[in-house]
């Protein structure tokens, strides 16, 4: 359904790209699994995950969280404040043992100058990222509670890294637990096991490996209203 939104041949060539020839000219800091990334090289570069899979939320003034995405080897985080500066209140945590290399603004425009291809990697970084939370703006608008549900996980399969994986488009790449899945749609954690355990009656989805496989797209879909 959002497959043409998110072109994942583009992002893993961005991937490619940032993991195998930029992260090398990095710093590079390790982070434990559930840890807090919030160091002084984050304030004054962007990040390329290395290893493992790093999520990014964003807290309001009460402590509320929402997770806007997680990010995976050759993804980055923090261009846009290098870029625009200033910046929100993020919160960067580690999912999984990390690894994150950090390219200071100096290297970027060093880089940049060195091969201006770099440009349209990082431009889709940030396009990919402003699509994913434009879609979750709307989905929260249209959607009852089944319906931002079901709206996420077809997103989620978009987003997932199928071609690189060998899966299938309906697969869900990225492990996600029910707490992280109600962060990011909005409803309590109690409603989202209630609405995965109605999908799964339904036959709309399975839980294979803890993975969401999303088996009769076309009748999840009817639970939404989305952009057209």
């Amino acid at each position: 359904m959002y497959q043409d939104v998110f072109d994942e041949k583009k992002q893993i060539a961005m991937r490619h790209y940032f993991l195998n020839e930029l992260s090398e000219r990095g710093v590079v800091r390790k982070y434990e699994k559930k840890q807090t990334i919030d160091c002084e090289l984050a304030r004054s570069s962007f990040g390329i995950v290395v290893r493992g899979k790093v999520a990014k939320s964003i807290i309001s003034f009460q402590g509320c969280e929402r997770l806007l995405y997680t990010m995976r080897p050759g993804e980055i985080f923090g261009e846009m404040n290098l870029f625009c500066g200033g910046g929100l209140h993020f919160l960067v945590r580690a999912k999984e043992y990390a690894e994150i290399s950090y390219i200071s603004r100096g290297l970027l425009q060093k880089v940049v100058s060195e091969n201006p291809a770099v440009y349209p990697f990082l431009i889709n970084s940030i396009t990919r990222k402003y699509r994913i939370v434009l879609l979750q703006l709307t989905n929260n608008t249209f959607n009852d509670s089944p319906g931002r549900i079901a709206d996420a996980l077809i997103r989620l399969a978009a987003c997932s890294d199928t071609l690189e994986a060998g899966q299938d488009q309906r697969s869900i790449s990225t492990l996600f637990t029910q707490g992280e899945l109600a962060h990011n749609v909005g409803c309590s954690r109690i409603t989202v096991t209630r609405v995965l355990k109605k999908f799964m009656a339904e036959k709309l989805i399975s839980i294979e490996k803890k993975k969401i496989i999303i088996k009769d797209m076309e009748a999840l879909a009817a639970y939404t209203d989305r952009i057209q």
